[in-house]
């Protein structure tokens, strides 16, 4: 095992007399040969370790903090782009909605105008053919009555006709006023 003792005792009475006397030794030999050579490795690395924090601190910290601000704000700019695209999307979905929902009811509307229309032509239809069978019930009708006047004028004439053949036939047998009656009656039940 190493003696550490001769190092403790050299660093004990540094801290006594206070740390500056120790980088006043005149001869830093007898403090390297009083620390062992694991020590003496740890205070050089240190030293480089000092020294590389340092370089890094004033060579290299304003490039690396700018280029990590330039990212951050990169990151920042992304989100907050990310964030007005999603409200442009939640915008644009209310706003699709809305024209769907228009869209369906102009639909609706249209089916109810076409259906009322619709309701309307077969009214129209329905009334035209009402109509049409109106007017061909008052010509057949018409047609009947003046059938009916036709055979009524020509019952009537008949009727002139039998009279005058039985007038004829009257004046003919000059027959008195009951058999006068008596053919009339006969001619009028249709015999002759």
């Amino acid at each position: 095992m190493i003696d550490m003792q001769p190092a403790i005792d050299a660093i004990n009475a540094a801290i006594k007399e206070g740390l500056g006397p120790i980088f006043l030794i005149s001869n830093p030999e007898e403090l390297l040969k009083a620390l062992p050579s694991e020590l003496m490795d740890l205070v050089v690395q240190l030293c480089a370790t000092l020294i590389l924090f340092i370089a890094v601190r004033f060579l290299f910290w304003k490039p690396i903090t700018n280029i990590l601000e330039a990212r951050r704000s990169a990151i920042d700019k992304e989100l907050e782009d990310a964030k007005i695209a999603k409200e442009n999307a939640v915008l644009v979905e209310q706003d699709m909605k809305d024209e769907l929902s228009k869209a369906k009811n102009h639909i609706k509307e249209m089916l109810d105008q076409a259906e009322k229309e619709a309701n309307i032509r077969r009214d129209e239809i329905i009334n035209s053919a009402k109509e049409e069978a109106k007017r061909r019930m008052d010509n057949l009708s018409m047609e009947l009555e003046q059938e009916k006047k036709n055979m009524e004028d020509s019952i009537k004439k008949e009727i002139v006709d039998i009279a005058f053949q039985a007038a004829e036939k009257i004046v003919a047998r000059e027959i008195d006023q009951d058999k006068y009656l008596d053919v009339v009656t006969d001619i009028l039940k249709g015999g002759c």
